[in-house]
C-alpha cells in the first residue's frame, strides 16, 4: 500500500483512511491537525524533530485575527482610561453612563492600564500556545474593564466574544487529539 499523500510504502494496519485517501500516520497527523510534515529529504536522517511531530499542538485556525482582536481590546481599553484622566469633558460625558466611575476618581486611570497590560500578557500567552490559560485570564480582565467603561464597551465585547472563540476552538482541537490517540 502507498500513502496518498508522499507515496511511502506502509502497511494495512499502519494506514489511515481519509476520505477517499489513505494516509501514512505521519501525513495523517500532518492533513487533520495541520502540522507541518518535515519534507522528504529530511525524513531519511534520525531526526528528533521529525520523530516528535505528534507531539506538537495544532496551530489555531485564525491565529492572527485572535491576537490582532485581544490587542484592540487592550489598546480601547486604555484609551478608554486615559480619556477619563485627560478629557474632562469626556469623564462628565461617560460618569453619566456609569456614575461609579466618580467613586473610582483616578484609580479609573490605573485600572485600565493594569487591565490593558493583563489581556496584553493573554495575547503573549495565546501566541505561546496557552490558549486555554489566555482564554481564562481574559474573561474576568474583561469583565473587570466594565468599571471604567469597558474600552467604550467595545474593548469589552471584542476581549469576551475571543475569548469563546479561543475556547471553542480549544475543545475541538482537544476532541481531535484525543480521536488520533485512540487510534
Amino acid at each position: 500500500m502507498l500513502c496518498s499523500r508522499c507515496g511511502r510504502r506502509i502497511c494495512a494496519s499502519c494506514s489511515k483512511p481519509y476520505g477517499d485517501l489513505t494516509l501514512c500516520p505521519s501525513c495523517f497527523r500532518a492533513v487533520v491537525m495541520n502540522i507541518q510534515r518535515p519534507n522528504a529529504s529530511s525524513t531519511t536522517r534520525p531526526n528528533s524533530n521529525a520523530q516528535s511531530s505528534s507531539n506538537v499542538k495544532p496551530t489555531t485556525p485564525h491565529r492572527r485575527t485572535i491576537i490582532a482582536l485581544l490587542t484592540v481590546s487592550a489598546a480601547l481599553i486604555w484609551f478608554n482610561a486615559d480619556l477619563l484622566l485627560v478629557w474632562p469633558a469626556f469623564y462628565t460625558i461617560w460618569a453619566g453612563f456609569f456614575p461609579w466611575i466618580i467613586q473610582l476618581g483616578t484609580l479609573s486611570f490605573i485600572l485600565g492600564v493594569v487591565l490593558g497590560l493583563v489581556i496584553d500578557l493573554a495575547v503573549v500567552m495565546f501566541a505561546l500556545g496557552l490558549r486555554a490559560e489566555a482564554a481564562f485570564i481574559v474573561f474576568p480582565t474583561a469583565i473587570i474593564s466594565f468599571f471604567i467603561g469597558g474600552g467604550f464597551l467595545a474593548g469589552l465585547i471584542i476581549a469576551v466574544l475571543t475569548g469563546i472563540f479561543i475556547m471553542m476552538n480549544e475543545r475541538v482541537s482537544q476532541t481531535t487529539e484525543t480521536q488520533l490517540a485512540t487510534r
